[in-house]
């Protein structure tokens, strides 16, 4: 990556700068048209010195799981100048003036970004609670962070929108769940009033013997939820362990719900199977979804569904 000034200052012709080898998306900038996100970041800061990375691209930057919908990809970059600065308009730039405190914006590798602490607030806007639970519980267990540090980071922003939204993510956080999806589907269970599963518990059978370890479990009625990512599908090897497994769970006595990517799409229709399947076992509640239960699914995901 490199300014056009510098490149002309060394002799390089404007011909040679409008070559089709070279992207001309950042004006004054240029770079390979094949550019990773991290070279594309870079040439964002030489455009714009004074800025750091917010929002979905701060969060990528700490490796924090995101939503499809909002990950950094060939599209625009969030960035921020520190406010009362008024954010550039530029194109390829989701441009924004941020207030900051001491301690907010951090140096990694060499780009200048968000804290993880702060980066995880400011998803506030592009995430429901459930996926800031599953950011909330992978940083935790990833060790880029702690809960306290995350509360404390809520309670100290200078803008207070949104704040309600990620407390009620805090209350949930649980940094045992193994996968952003396991986090998203514990939250939505919760937040349906159904009764909160223990975590990542280990099944033996009556001999003492391992029988298997479950994502999620509600003890008192002998239901597991299990999430199954796509490779559960594809591995046919994976494939036949999981169908063993699953009797070997039932021949217990407890019955297991598979969870997928396309059921976390229609959350009231998955807590309505969960609600049935812990009734048949004595479950006496009811659902009551919380204000921050996502009833539909984001537009974009949406547009996806079948």
């Amino acid at each position: 990556m490199f300014t056009v000034r510098s490149a002309l200052s060394l002799g390089a012709s404007e011909d040679r700068l409008r070559a089709r080898d070279l992207d001309r998306s950042i004006r004054g900038v240029r770079m390979p048209v094949d550019a990773t996100l991290t070279m594309r970041l870079d040439a964002a800061f030489l455009a714009v010195p004074s800025a750091f990375a917010c929002g979905p691209t701060a969060a990528h930057i700490h490796g924090l799981p995101l939503p499809f919908r909002v990950a950094p990809g060939a599209g625009a970059i969030d960035i921020a100048i520190a406010g009362p600065g008024r954010a550039v308009r530029r194109r390829r730039f989701r441009a924004r003036s941020l207030r900051v405190r001491p301690g907010d914006v951090v140096v990694v590798g060499r780009i200048p970004t968000l804290s993880v602490e702060r980066a995880w607030c400011d998803l506030t806007r592009w995430c429901s609670v459930p996926e800031l639970v599953a950011g909330a519980d992978h940083a935790i267990r990833m060790r880029l962070t702690t809960l306290p540090r995350l509360v404390e980071a809520v309670d100290r922003l200078p803008d207070q929108r949104g704040t309600a939204k990620l407390r009620a993510a805090l209350e949930l956080v649980d940094p045992a769940s193994e996968s952003p999806k396991e986090s998203e589907t514990r939250a939505l269970v919760v937040l349906a009033g159904l009764p909160t599963p223990r975590v990542n518990v280990t099944i033996h059978d009556e001999r003492g013997l391992f029988v298997a370890r479950v994502d999620q479990f509600f003890e008192d009625f002998g239901e597991v939820l299990e999430y199954q990512g796509d490779h559960h599908r594809t591995d046919q090897r994976q494939w036949r362990r999981d169908r063993t497994r699953e009797s070997e769970l039932e021949s217990l006595g407890l019955h297991v719900t598979e969870v997928t990517e396309a059921d976390l799409r229609r959350p009231v229709e998955l807590v309505e199977r969960v609600a049935r399947n812990l009734a048949r076992r004595g479950w006496r509640g009811e659902i009551r979804l919380s204000r921050w239960f996502p009833r539909t699914p984001p537009v974009a995901l949406q547009r996806r569904s079948p």
